[in-house]
């Protein structure tokens, strides 16, 4: 009877053996997880309310945490306690509010260990330096290769800027560091990463990535001599070009006065050649990028180049045409090449005497050997060739030999003329226009004006040849300001007297009414244009001043008020800038300038024209030396003034 129960009841025994395992191994396979679940619902049963904030640093931060930000990120399936160790093991809730920060260096040792000797690590003790957070994300951490990860490639620009925008430096007072985020947009690279190429350098491919250090540190991958090779990642077959070059080798070599990739290209605005803002675009880089170094005398001293082989380059003709916007003209890069660039002595180099023909013909192609001979841009003149030396110092002396007897005998012929003139006045009758006082006057107004114009230009202008010419009778920047303040003072002077001459005197109360405008004036001018033009046979009949003239003196008198207030202003920077807002002294300076230049250009090309030059001038009326006009000068061009004197008319000579 037991037998035949036996199996039966073992059967039933083992299958409830069997199921209880089953049970346990189940539950067991789901205990961690329910557990990293319990402690997150715990966490976030305060977490998840959106106004939960903390204080740190006496800044009001969100610690406002859901669900939905831990699934999906590389630590899903991990619990708070994993990253937040303080509360491993803590049943009292709510926890303290200081609690320290969480730590990555538990699972992520061989990282955290780069990281803290970098310089992101080593400014750790300033609250804002950056933490793995500031690159990577709090709770929805994404894998790098996730496109909305913060630390991903396409992102890391603007990551990085959240904190590279607000450098200290790029506020300090003393130094200050451009915005690079800014630049990098704006650039080849920056662009290039905005349209989605995977290729394009975002800032991990220069600076590195964990192991980022400053570029002061010779292990940065940014560091002088180790940014050809962060460059040659991308850019292998020019940095192989540029290894071989003379620069390329100086560097090496430890030469840092080398240049490296950075030094011509830039470093985070980098643009490409066709770009006019590009420095090492065919109208920027002789001047820009070749020009710092070779243009630089220290540095041609220190390294034993040729001095004038830059300036020499700006004087040739493709130097000239660069400058003039040619866009076919040779510049440094079209014959030394740009990256492998070698000295002329140098068997290999484009520019070495069994080359330099082939590099003629490239924009020549006829060029001879005789021709490429003929151009050089080395410093030569007083050394290799000296036959150029003795031509060049033969034609200067010719200039000022042939040039200056040419002056001389003009003016021997000149003044003969205004002699003659002037004798023939006296055996005519004539008018007295001006006063010996109104004489006076114009001679000040002569004096100051040409002396104020020739001092004040060559303070604007001082690499003027003729600048150069007062340097060397010791008219020097202190000497030529003293004597431009004193003609202003005279030109002060000049105006005062002027005024209380029209107020005080029955004579300047005539000549102010004279030279009043009037409609009239309207008229006149049109019948003097038609007359000049021949379109008419009608003679403008002017009284005591014509347009041209009433036109000149009222521009003087404007001319005159705003040089003086421009003038007193730059005299007296600090007086003025205590009432005046302090843009004030610019807009003066800049008044001050371009009314010179009015004033100027209006007296030499409009005034000298009428008492100089005009056929019926010539060689110059002399009224400003004695005051006088000639009798047939009145009638001929001031016929209204004539007749009101109560002349008999009287015919013209013939």
């Amino acid at each position: 009877m037991w037998i035949g129960v036996m199996p039966s009841t073992f059967l039933g025994s083992m299958r409830y053996a069997y199921l209880t395992f089953a049970i346990f191994i189940i539950s067991a396979l789901m205990f961690v997880p329910s557990v990293a679940q319990d402690d997150n619902e715990t966490c976030l049963s305060c977490h998840d309310d959106p106004e939960l904030t903390t204080t740190r640093d006496s800044v009001e931060i969100s610690i406002y945490v859901t669900q939905n930000a831990l699934d999906g990120s590389v630590h899903e399936g991990l619990s708070c306690i994993d990253c937040h160790a303080d509360l491993d093991g803590f049943d009292d809730y709510p926890h303290p509010k200081r609690l320290g920060k969480a730590s990555c260096s538990n699972c992520h040792d061989d990282v955290w260990e780069v990281f803290a000797a970098s310089a992101h690590g080593e400014a750790l003790d300033n609250p804002k330096a950056a933490t793995c957070t500031s690159c990577h994300g709090t709770h929805s951490i994404l894998a790098s290769r996730d496109s909305l990860s913060l630390s991903s490639h396409y992102n890391l620009p603007k990551t990085c800027s959240s904190c590279h925008r607000e450098l200290t430096l790029k506020k300090d007072p003393d130094i200050h560091v451009v915005d690079a985020y800014a630049r990098y947009v704006r650039g080849v690279h920056g662009r290039r990463v905005a349209k989605g190429y995977e290729d394009a350098p975002s800032c991990e491919d220069c600076h590195g990535i964990h192991d980022l250090y400053k570029a002061s540190d010779p292990r940065s991958k940014v560091y002088k001599t180790s940014v050809p090779e962060t460059c040659a990642r991308c850019h292998s077959d020019i940095y192989a070009q540029y290894e071989n070059g003379i620069h390329g080798k100086a560097l090496a070599a430890g030469i840092l006065d080398s240049p490296n990739c950075s030094d011509c290209h830039g470093e985070h605005e980098i643009l490409a050649i066709g770009d006019p803002d590009s420095p090492v675009n065919l109208a920027n880089i002789a001047d820009y990028v070749c020009g710092r170094c070779h243009n630089d005398l220290q540095l041609v001293k220190k390294y034993g180049m040729k001095n004038g082989q830059f300036t020499t380059y700006q004087d040739s003709y493709h130097g000239l045409a660069v400058h003039r916007g040619s866009t076919k003209a040779a510049s440094c890069a079209s014959c030394h090449r740009a990256h492998d660039i070698l000295p002329t002595t140098n068997p290999a180099s484009t520019v070495h005497p069994d080359h330099v023909t082939d590099t003629c013909r490239k924009c020549h192609p006829n060029a001879t050997e005789a021709f490429a001979a003929s151009y050089t841009h080395q410093a030569i003149e007083l050394t290799e060739n000296r036959l150029n030396a003795i031509i060049r110092q033969i034609y200067i002396l010719l200039i000022v030999v042939v040039i200056g007897g040419m002056v001389i005998h003009t003016l021997i012929i000149y003044i003969r003329f205004v002699v003659e003139k002037r004798q023939r006045m006296r055996s005519v009758p004539t008018v007295q226009r001006f006063t010996k006082n109104m004489v006076f006057q114009h001679m000040l107004l002569i004096i100051s004006f040409s002396v104020l114009v020739i001092t004040g230009f060559a303070l604007r202008y001082p690499d003027t040849w003729w600048v150069s010419v007062l340097n060397s009778f010791g008219m020097y920047e202190n000497v030529r300001s003293l004597i431009h303040r004193i003609a202003a003072g005279i030109l002060v002077y000049a105006a005062l007297h002027h005024i209380l001459f029209l107020i005080i005197s029955r004579r300047g109360r005539q000549e102010l009414k004279a030279i009043a405008p009037t409609v009239q004036d309207v008229s006149e001018a049109k019948t003097n244009i038609l007359y000049h033009l021949g379109l008419s046979g009608k003679k403008a009949d002017f009284g005591r001043y014509d347009y041209t003239e009433k036109a000149e003196y009222w521009a003087l008198i404007w001319g005159t008020v705003v040089m003086a207030i421009t003038g007193f202003i730059l005299w007296f920077p600090t007086f003025f800038t205590s009432f005046l807002p302090p843009w004030i002294v610019k807009v003066a300076e800049t008044i001050h300038l371009y009314e010179a230049w009015l004033a100027t250009l209006a007296i030499v090309l409009y005034h000298f024209f009428f008492v100089i030059f005009h056929p019926e001038r010539y060689p110059m009326s002399l009224t400003w030396l004695n005051g006088k006009i000639t009798e047939r000068e009145l009638r001929h061009h001031h016929p209204k003034w004539y007749r009101s004197m109560n002349r008999p008319a009287e015919e013209e000579d013939a």
